[in-house]
């Protein structure tokens, strides 16, 4: 028993000291860029249709449709979060723990417009910053908190980029093939300024791509969908110290319908653990219980050829029990931790 009592103790100092040391107060917190990985190759999946022959819908094209000098106003936000809770008793809370958040917000409205379109039909695009926001917080203390539409921060360093563009060739499914052009928009802002790390991290190769790549589309490998057809992706998040999990996002096409504009057709996605990928939990593996919800929404424009919006959402949460607080305890204490993550794409005009 005094073992076990022994080991306990051993657990219940290493749970704190992480969970101290990862949430503790840093200068600067990851951008939200930064929360996945790359995504693994895409899986198609197309079921055969199980309605009646004389049920079967036409297929749809779900690829993109640019015509030189298009120009069109999106607003892109991506998010991300953790937080940890104690739950218990107070006299159970361990000396100078204390439950915080750790977040970043970066919403960038813009102005795309098409500047040529090559023989296949993707195309040059030049994207040009029209409003930014960006909201930093580490362990419940906010960093960094700007809004290029508030008179106050017009004289913030961020709001050099209001105006800036960069290039990018899109591909009709939906990915970002190249960054053609974004030295301009890099050095709006001087390397001596507080804010020249994160401007290079939101214009980075990989927060371009994230900002501007549409998973719906990219992961297909034919250019028409049946309605009730699905196919799907693997996605990776890591969770530094927390771990790692990985995700298979299988889109279905609901349905066609008439919208504002012409007819829409909406794509649900709901994904489940991937089979055969990593579900590391790092130092709590074994210990902790962990449940997830991961899905989204994608609505295409079918006489225009472009999105109209596309959302998804992924939150997961452990609960580590306090090794001590189990021994014998009718209502053990435990350490609640939680992750999230938000993409949404939506036009503006």
């Amino acid at each position: 028993m005094a073992g076990t009592v022994r080991i306990g103790i051993i657990v219940r100092g290493c749970l704190i000291g992480l969970l101290l040391s990862a949430y503790g107060c840093r200068s600067e917190s990851r951008p939200a860029s930064e929360v996945q990985t790359e995504p693994k190759a895409a899986v198609v999946k197309t079921p055969e249709d199980k309605t009646d022959s004389q049920d079967v819908q036409p297929p749809v094209d779900l690829t993109l449709r640019f015509s030189p000098g298009a120009v069109a106003t999106y607003r892109v936000i991506v998010e991300q979060g953790k937080s940890v809770v104690w739950q218990g008793a107070l006299s159970t809370r361990p000396a100078g723990f204390e439950d915080g958040r750790t977040d970043n917000r970066i919403e960038m409205t813009f102005g795309q417009e098409v500047v040529s379109v090559d023989p296949v039909g993707d195309a040059v695009v030049k994207i040009t910053i029209q409003a930014l926001k960006y909201f930093n917080r580490v362990h419940n203390k906010v960093g960094l908190d700007f809004d290029s539409t508030r008179p106050a921060d017009q004289e913030n360093p961020l709001a050099k980029l209001i105006g800036q563009s960069y290039q990018i060739k899109l591909s009709r499914r939906g990915d970002v093939q190249a960054i053609v052009e974004a030295t301009q928009a890099r050095s709006a802002i001087p390397a001596s300024s507080p804010a020249f790390a994160m401007v290079q991290r939101l214009l980075s190769e990989d927060g371009i791509k994230e900002r501007h790549t549409i998973p719906p589309l990219a992961a297909l490998r034919e250019d028409q969908v049946r309605p009730g057809q699905s196919w799907g992706d693997t996605k990776s998040f890591s969770f530094s110290w927390m771990g790692s999990k990985s995700f298979e996002r299988v889109y279905s096409l609901r349905e066609v319908s008439e919208g504002d504009g012409g007819r829409l057709a909406v794509v649900e996605m709901k994904a489940i653990p991937a089979a055969g990928q990593p579900q590391a939990m790092g130092a709590f593996a074994g210990i902790a219980d962990n449940t997830s919800n991961y899905d989204g929404r994608f609505v295409f424009e079918l006489e225009n050829g472009r999105v109209r919006e596309y959302g998804e959402q992924m939150q997961t949460e452990w609960v580590v029990p306090d090794p001590q607080a189990i021994e014998g305890k009718a209502d053990p204490a435990a350490v609640k931790m939680a992750a999230s993550w938000l993409r949404r794409v939506e036009i503006v005009r």
